[in-house]
Formats: structure tokens, sequence, C-alpha cells
């Protein structure tokens, strides 16, 4: 059975309607997703920068742990590439578990490589 695990920083921080938010996204993905790892969209926003923040539940309908490190993944909107950036987690998603995450595409961690795992909109 899929959880929704909270990361310790987001789990203090995130108000009470988001969470209530990402709980209902969660139980909808859930129900349509079965085996894997997906991204799933959340929400977009931009950051004073200017850079893109894209938060999505991480999957892992896996047995096994699932870690990000050095991951290349894609953002689209209609269909068109909108970033292509590299990532790692600091923390390891467990088997059979979701958790929200943003991640920051910015001009410091783009590439140009294929990506391993795509986030559309």
């Amino acid at each position: 059975m899929q959880r929704l695990y909270f990361e310790s920083a987001w789990d203090k921080t995130i108000a009470p309607i988001d969470r209530e938010k990402i709980m209902y996204h969660f139980q909808q993905q859930t129900k349509q997703l079965q085996d894997g790892v997906h991204l799933s969209f959340f929400r977009k926003a931009r950051n004073h920068k200017g850079e893109q923040l894209i938060t999505v539940l991480i999957h892992n309908f896996e047995d096994i742990n699932f870690r990000l490190h050095n991951t290349v993944i894609s953002y689209y909107e209609q269909d068109k590439q909108l970033a292509n950036a590299a990532f790692s987690l600091p923390c390891e998603i467990a088997g059979n578990t979701s958790m929200p995450w943003t991640f920051i595409f910015s001009e410091t961690n783009e590439t140009t490589a294929d990506p391993q795992y795509s986030i559309w909109n």
C-alpha cells in the first residue's frame, strides 16, 4: 500500500491548506498510477531570481528505495520542453512511498543531456 511521506523540513513548514491539497493530489494520483517511479505535477511558481519552482509528488511504487543523484529531469507545458536540469535529492524515498518535492530549475543546473524523468503540466 502506497503511503505519503513529508520530509522533515516540509513537515515542519507546510501550511495546513497546502498539506490538504497535497494529500488530495496523492489520493487521486495513486488511484491512477500503479508501478514504477512517477513525478506528478502539483504546482509551479517563480522565485525572486526568476527560477522555475516545480512542485511534484514523487511516487515510488517499487518495493525498493529510490534515490535521485545527478538525475536529469525535464519540465513540459503543452507538449513543449521548458526546462531540463540535473538534480540530486538529499534523501531516499522508501519503497511504496510518495513524497512532495520542489525542483528548482535554474541556469546553474541546466543541461542538454537526455532526461531520465519528465514532469508534465
